[in-house]
């Protein structure tokens, strides 16, 4: 599962209202998922956060300069380095989250967890996503 796909799940689970779960087996199935993803979605975020650390750390005389220019609307004329070095830690990033990791969370049947809670809290897109991620199935 791509870690952008896990990032959102562990998102959307961490939302849902665990406590108003009837069904035992469902919440702790769910409870379970939530923290196997976590794990994986918290790791990436700590590395992409460690890029935007190093990056602005790395870049901190030009950052400010940067920003100016283009809160004001203007070309970043003259910071052929910086944008550069910007452009590859924006690809850096977006390889943490295109990244596949084997994360196989326990599927919920989708007619057990609407009995359990409904998933009045969950919009179409969201169990969409969680049906897709292998965390809910039809």
């Amino acid at each position: 599962m791509k870690l952008s796909t896990i990032k959102v799940a562990a998102e959307i689970l961490a939302g849902v209202k665990i406590n108003r779960i009837t069904d035992k087996k469902v919440k702790t199935t769910l409870v379970n998922d939530y923290l196997h993803l976590r794990g994986f979605a918290k790791k990436a975020e700590e590395d992409h956060n460690e890029l935007v650390r190093k990056f602005q750390s790395d870049w901190a005389d030009e950052l400010a300069a940067v920003n100016a220019l283009r809160s004001a609307g203007k070309p970043v004329a003259g910071h052929d380095d910086y944008l550069e070095a910007e452009k590859d830690a924006n690809e850096a990033i977006s390889a943490i989250y295109s990244a596949e990791v084997d994360a196989t969370p326990k599927a919920v049947k989708m007619d057990d967890f609407m009995a359990s809670c409904g998933g009045e809290e969950l919009t179409l897109e969201q169990i969409a996503l969680l049906q897709e991620g292998g965390i809910i199935e039809a």
